[in-house]
């Protein structure tokens, strides 16, 4: 397989989810165009200060933020849960709308997502032979007119500032769930079927997890949060 189609289309996928990420914050939060595109723009910026410092960045630096990047998405997906049933509950209780106050945790940069898309522009940049910071830029106009794009489809929803709410839930049970099973996948690459039994402290994480899933849920029904 082609290499260079092999990561144009890794960088492409990339980009189309994070985006797609940002735009359900700004969406259905009910953004103003011009908050939408500064948003927009904030990421174009990101991208070309990435791209241009991405040769200077030394390599250990970017492994040690991938493999932090579990433990990324572990906070990301717990603030994600927290604050959309709050959102939630605001609304379904009170019809109080907290969305704009919250939709940030959608349309934050992720650090871990950020990272993996511009070690592999990086990676396509040297396939090119093409300097990083045109491959950058490149990147951070698809960011603009993407999240531009979906942000206003969104926006013409008019949904519940709840689906706000429900979204962040979903994204936070998504992201607790590449958590469980990442590490599990990799770890079965290691481990032959006449291994001995796992460590039981090496279990215990695993099972915290789904109590804590188990916990969210009730909670999240408890409150009156719709899915």
């Amino acid at each position: 397989m082609d290499l260079t189609w092999l990561s144009t289309t890794g960088v492409l996928i990339g980009v189309l989810i994070v985006a797609l990420k940002v735009s359900l914050g700004c969406g259905l939060a009910s953004l103003s165009r011009r908050e939408m595109l500064s948003i927009a723009a904030g990421y174009l910026m990101i991208s070309i200060l990435l791209g241009m410092s991405i040769e200077m960045l030394p390599k250990n630096a970017l492994s040690a933020t991938l493999n932090a990047g579990l433990a990324m998405h572990l906070i990301v997906a717990l603030l994600l849960v927290a604050l959309g049933v709050m959102t939630a509950r605001k609304w379904n209780s009170h019809h109080h709308d907290i969305s704009r106050k919250t939709f940030w945790a959608l349309s934050m940069p992720c650090p871990a997502c950020l990272a993996a898309t511009f070690i592999s522009c990086s990676f396509l940049a040297g396939l090119l032979q093409i300097d990083p910071w045109k491959i950058g830029a490149l990147v951070g106009i698809l960011f603009l007119l993407c999240i531009a794009a979906f942000s206003t489809a969104l926006g013409r929803m008019k949904a519940a500032p709840s689906s706000l709410g429900s979204a962040m839930i979903f994204l936070g049970f998504f992201y607790i769930l590449s958590v469980l099973l990442i590490p599990a996948y990799l770890n079965c690459q290691k481990i032959s079927f006449l291994a001995a039994s796992v460590p039981i402290s090496d279990i215990i994480p695993s099972y915290l997890l789904i109590i804590s899933l188990i916990a969210l849920g009730y909670l999240a029904r408890r409150w009156g949060v719709s899915f």
